[in-house]
């Protein structure tokens, strides 16, 4: 967050672009992993076979923004950087490193982002749109493996963070909704003795999730998939806790109302409901700003998503029918990217 004002305040932020540009296409260049050792700017130019001019520039700036260190060795990638930057043959998954990718077709989604204000993001070109179909069974499985990989690989954290805020001993059947590959359901059960559960969501991701499922034989028997439409598919009895993790930012009001009303009506009278999400504060503030710049991505992701704060999400409880409502602050943040996340917890 920037502390300047007046004019240094829109300079710094005109800025900010070509800076985000300049990682980005040093990135797709593979300008870091060729500097991964010390490396002397002629041959570093001469291995990624670039004009003189462009390659100045670029590689000048890279240095001043920090992304590349340079001394009398030469130019080099820095340690605390590498993880991220270096392409390696089975490198572990790294978030930040799927963002540069992702933001990248982002960027392209956004360049008439007055257009996608006016029509409230129906112009949006973004390919990753092809997720929100209205037809479930017609979704790219493609699409859901790349958007898959990310939920799965980032999931660990936040299981963590959820287990050390509510106490799911206390039931004996889960039922996740939107629950992807099944990856949250399958923790929440695993770390949870003799809890059972299952998993909604489209048939494309659940293919995926009885994949996973089918090499864990511990869980055998104790984690059910279910291919489905969230708004169509009747939703199962007999689970006394249903909970919607990183999901409820997904569709507007109405929709949300609709589903939250499902999950109640699914409920025994002693269950409860779970909206695991990122909440925005209740008055704008600026230690939230990666948020609301998230937020400016939803225009190209689709035309519905939205964070809200918890007492938006707490209207639409107690529209869909919910009273018994708490809302939990878990006591850390799972990832650096993943502040303000809060559970709401709903009784019919």
């Amino acid at each position: 967050m920037t502390t300047a004002t007046g004019e240094k305040l829109l300079l710094e932020l005109l800025d900010g672009f070509l800076a985000s540009k300049v990682l980005m296409t040093a990135y797709k260049l593979d300008l870091f992993t060729a500097a991964r050792e010390p490396i002397a700017r002629d041959a570093l130019r001469a291995a990624l076979d670039l004009p003189e001019r462009s390659f100045r520039i670029v590689v000048d700036a890279c240095v001043a923004l920090g992304l590349l260190h340079e001394d009398g060795r030469g130019l080099v990638t820095p340690a605390e950087l590498a993880p991220f930057l270096v392409r390696a043959e089975g490198r572990p998954f790294q978030t930040t490193t799927y963002l540069l990718e992702y933001y990248d077709e982002v960027y392209r989604a956004l360049s008439d982002m007055d257009g996608l204000v006016r029509s409230d993001g129906a112009t949006s070109p973004f390919k990753l749109r092809d997720y929100f179909k209205d037809d479930v069974a017609a979704i790219d499985p493609q699409v859901a493996a790349e958007y898959s990989r990310y939920m799965d690989a980032t999931i660990a954290r936040i299981v963590e963070v959820v287990l050390a805020t509510y106490p799911f001993g206390q039931h004996r059947r889960l039922l996740d909704l939107c629950g992807n590959t099944g990856s949250f359901c399958a923790a929440i059960v695993a770390a949870t003795p003799g809890l059972t559960g299952a998993f909604l969501d489209v048939p494309a991701c659940v293919d995926i999730g009885r994949r996973q499922l089918a090499a864990r034989p511990e869980l055998a028997g104790r984690v059910d998939a279910i291919a489905g439409d969230l708004f169509r598919t009747p939703l199962p009895s007999g689970f006394d806790v249903i909970t919607m993790c990183r999901s409820a930012m997904d569709w507007g009001d109405a929709k949300m109302v609709e589903v939250y009303r499902r999950a109640r009506e699914a409920l025994p009278p002693d269950g409860r409901f779970l909206v695991i999400e990122r909440m925005l504060p209740a008055r704008v503030l600026p230690e939230a700003l990666p948020m609301y710049l998230r937020g400016v991505y939803f225009l190209a992701k689709s035309e519905s998503t939205r964070y809200r704060s918890p007492q938006e999400h707490l209207a639409l409880l107690r529209a869909a029918g919910f009273s018994d409502i708490t809302e939990l602050e878990p006591p850390r943040a799972p990832y650096e990217f993943f502040q303000s996340m809060r559970i709401l917890v709903a009784g019919p």
